[in-house]
């Protein structure tokens, strides 16, 4: 063709399906890396008395959450090891939000068992 003749602009579907096609497959998840960075530190610091795996895993979970919808809206577009990333991220999470439920509830029937004891002391009874 020639400068003179131009090439009629094409409708707006087929210049979507064109730039679609370029990045096909190529995004990661949205959050994927840091779910899977908050999963695994819920699992390593749910021995710290539980309390801040709590929060970490609570984190890790809502932002699962949310790069699960948009992986589920169009998953044409993301890499699918990014979303297993996401995937293995919620799992570590969840397993360490049990483990920090397990030990936050280890550390309250601790002190109160010591709280009994402290209590049922015979030495500090005045009676």
């Amino acid at each position: 063709m020639s400068e003179d003749q131009q090439s009629p602009p094409q409708p707006p579907h087929q210049e979507f399906h064109r730039y679609q096609h370029q990045y096909e497959g190529h995004l990661p998840v949205p959050n994927s890396t840091e779910v899977l960075v908050l999963g695994i530190l819920t699992i390593v610091f749910c021995w710290c008395y539980g309390i801040v795996s709590v929060i970490l895993g609570v984190v890790a979970l809502v932002l699962s959450g949310e790069g699960e919808k948009k992986y589920r809206l169009n998953p044409h577009i993301y890499s699918l090891s990014s979303y297993k990333n996401l995937r293995a991220g919620r799992t570590c999470a969840i397993v360490g939000l049990c483990l920090a439920v397990m030990s936050v509830v280890a550390v309250i029937l601790y002190f109160v068992w010591v709280g009994t004891m402290l209590f049922n002391f015979p030495l500090l009874n005045t009676e």
